[in-house]
């Protein structure tokens, strides 16, 4: 399944991807982060708590980037699972940077395969907690930059 989406922050490109190198801070935009930890500069482990349809589900697992151009694209791939659900997934992603009038327009690409209890939902929810999440995201990134 893929998952697109976009949105536009007042900010400079620069800023934003100063943003998205500050584990930490960056992790407070992310709905759902428990914990991240920074195993090194491309990869990172962190917990995911996240509801999807009537269950919660808590996701361990691994953030590794494969290609960072830097200030406009990064590449990478996510493999995590949740033990309660026995659901388990694995993403490729992209995501992108562009100078726009209004400051910056974030977008993002997401193969996701995802497998286990949580697959029995389907594309309509993955794909509608997916946009909640980032419209989330979206908002508490705009209130860390704007």
């Amino acid at each position: 399944m893929q998952i697109k989406d976009s949105f536009v922050i007042n900010a400079p490109q620069e800023k934003v991807w100063e943003l998205i190198f500050d584990i930490p801070r960056l992790s407070k935009c992310v709905p759902g982060i428990e914990s991240v930890e920074v195993v090194d500069d491309k990869t990172y482990r962190g917990k995911l708590v996240v509801k999807v349809g009537p269950i919660k589900s808590e996701f361990t697992g691994t953030v590794t980037l494969t290609e960072i151009t830097a200030p406009n694209r990064i590449v990478g791939t996510v493999d995590g699972d949740d033990k309660a659900s026995a659901s388990m997934v694995k993403a490729g992603f992209s995501g992108t940077l562009t100078p726009v009038e209004n400051g910056t327009e974030a977008a993002f690409i997401i193969d996701v395969n995802l497998r286990g209890r949580l697959a029995q939902f389907g594309g309509p929810v993955i794909t509608a907690t997916a946009k909640k999440l980032t419209a989330e995201f979206a908002k508490n990134l705009r209130a860390q930059l704007e």
